[in-house]
C-alpha cells in the first residue's frame, strides 16, 4: 500500500515545485523585459541629449555669428554716420569759406570803387601820390646808401684781412723777411708750460695748457700790467692786443705746438728813440733734447738782429 502511494506523492511534489516554478520565471522574464526597455529609453533620451547638444552647438555658433554681423553693420553705419557728418562739416567750411570770398570781393570792390571816386573827384588824392613817390625814392636812396655802406666796410674787411695773413710768418726764415721790412720789431719765443710769465718783448706770457694732436693752447698774458686769458689759440692764429702807448697793435703767433711747449714770435710797432733792453737778446735756439733744456735756463726771446749778426759773424 505504501510503495504504490509513493510514487503518486513523488508526481505531486514535482508538479507542485514546477507550479512554484512559473511565477519565478514568469517574474525573471518581465524584470528582463522591463530592464530592456529602461535601456532602451535611456539610449533614445542619451540620443535625443546628444542632438539637443549639437543643435545648441549650432545655434550658439549661429549666434555669434549673427553677432559678428550685426556688430559689422553697426561699425559701417557708425563710419556711414561718421562720414556724413564730415561731408555737411567741410560743406559748412566751403559754404562760409564761399561766403567769406564773396564778402571780401564785395569789400575789395568797393574799396576800388571808392579809391575811383576819389580819384575822380577829390583833388587831395594826387597830393597823396605825391607823398607815396616821395617816400619811395626816399627808401631807394637809403638802399643805396647801405648797399655802399656794406660794400665799403667789406672792402676795408676783406683789405684787413689780406694785410693780417699777410703779416704773419709761418717759419723763421719768413720771419727774417718780415723784419727786413724795417715795419715792426719781431721776438721769437720758445716757452715751456710753467705758471710763472716770461718776458716776451713788450709783453709777459706764461703757457698754461697744450694740445699737440689738435694744436691749440692756453696763455695768460700781461699787457700794460693787466692779466689777460687766451684760451684756445690754434697754431697760426694771431693774437691782438692794443697799448695805450701805441695806437698800433701788438700780435702774437704761435708757429708749433708740442707737449708743454709753444714755440713763435711777438711783433710790436717800432718805437722811435727807443730799443728793446739787450736783457731780451740771447743765443739762437738750439734743437733736440738739449736745446730744450738750454731755452729753458736762458731768455724765451731771441732779437732776430742778434740772430743775423751771429749767422754773419760765422
Amino acid at each position: 500500500m505504501d510503495e504504490n502511494m509513493n510514487p503518486n506523492n513523488t508526481g505531486n511534489g514535482i508538479n507542485e515545485s514546477r507550479r512554484s516554478l512559473n511565477p519565478l520565471w514568469i517574474g525573471a522574464v518581465v524584470f528582463v523585459c522591463i530592464v530592456a526597455v529602461a535601456v532602451g529609453l535611456i539610449v533614445q533620451q542619451q540620443k535625443v541629449a546628444n542632438h539637443l547638444s549639437a543643435r545648441n552647438q549650432e545655434l550658439t555658433a549661429s549666434l555669434t555669428q549673427t553677432k559678428g554681423q550685426v556688430q559689422t553693420l553697426s561699425s559701417e553705419l557708425t563710419a556711414l554716420q561718421t562720414q556724413q557728418t564730415e561731408q555737411a562739416q567741410r560743406e559748412r567750411v566751403e559754404k562760409a569759406a564761399r561766403h567769406a570770398a564773396a564778402v571780401r570781393r564785395e569789400h575789395i570792390r568797393r574799396r576800388v570803387a571808392a579809391k575811383k571816386v576819389l580819384k575822380k573827384d577829390d583833388p587831395r588824392w594826387k597830393q597823396v601820390q605825391a607823398e607815396l613817390a616821395a617816400h619811395q625814392k626816399a627808401i631807394a636812396s637809403t638802399q643805396q646808401n647801405l648797399e655802399s655802406t656794406r660794400a665799403e666796410l667789406q672792402g676795408n674787411l676783406d683789405s684787413a684781412k689780406t694785410e693780417l695773413s699777410g703779416s704773419i710768418a709761418k717759419t723763421h726764415a719768413e720771419l727774417v723777411e718780415l723784419e727786413r721790412k724795417g715795419e715792426r720789431s719781431y721776438f721769437e719765443f720758445d716757452i715751456f708750460k710753467a705758471r710763472h710769465f716770461q718776458r716776451v718783448g713788450p709783453i709777459e706770457v706764461s703757457l698754461r695748457k697744450t694740445n699737440a694732436r689738435h694744436q691749440f693752447c692756453n696763455l695768460h698774458v700781461i699787457v700794460n700790467d693787466r692779466e689777460l686769458v687766451k684760451k684756445h689759440i690754434n697754431v697760426y692764429e694771431p693774437v691782438v692786443f692794443y697799448t695805450e702807448q701805441n695806437g698800433q697793435p701788438l700780435q702774437l703767433v704761435i708757429n708749433s705746438i708740442s707737449k708743454n711747449h709753444m714755440h713763435g714770435y711777438v711783433s710790436a710797432p717800432k718805437y722811435q728813440g727807443s730799443r728793446m733792453s739787450a736783457a731780451n737778446a740771447g743765443p739762437a735756439r738750439a734743437t733736440g733734447a738739449s736745446g730744450a733744456r738750454a731755452v729753458a735756463a736762458q731768455p724765451a726771446v731771441v732779437d732776430l738782429r742778434h740772430r743775423a749778426a751771429v749767422a754773419n759773424s760765422q
